[in-house]
């Protein structure tokens, strides 16, 4: 994929993941993007952080002491360290966070 398709990926996905968090309430979890990075915290004192690396074009998350780097394969942006998917990890990471089910349609 190119860089300027990257790019609109990225921001297609960090849109959805900010509007998902703005239709919780802000005192259990919300998101906010500065600088190109969303943060999302939550009232149990966790920061979670959405990155890039645009000359690997990878997505990178960071939550608590775990830290993922996503790589696109076919449908799905995939950690191949270990498999997992940035949709499915967000999912659980914010919601064990929130102490809600919170579900990204990524």
């Amino acid at each position: 994929m190119d860089e300027l398709t990257f790019r609109n990926v990225v921001d297609a996905i960090y849109a959805k993941v900010l509007q998902r968090l703005d239709q919780e309430d802000p005192d259990v979890i919300e998101g906010e993007m500065n600088a190109g990075v969303v943060r999302i915290r939550s009232s149990r004192g966790q920061i979670y952080v959405l990155n890039v690396q645009p000359p690997m074009q990878e997505i990178w998350y960071a939550a608590g002491d775990r830290a993922w780097h996503f790589k696109h394969a076919a449908t799905a942006w995939v950690d191949p360290r270990n498999g997992d998917e940035l949709g499915a990890v967000l999912d659980a990471t914010v919601s064990r966070a929130a102490g809600i089910s919170i579900h990204f349609d990524l």
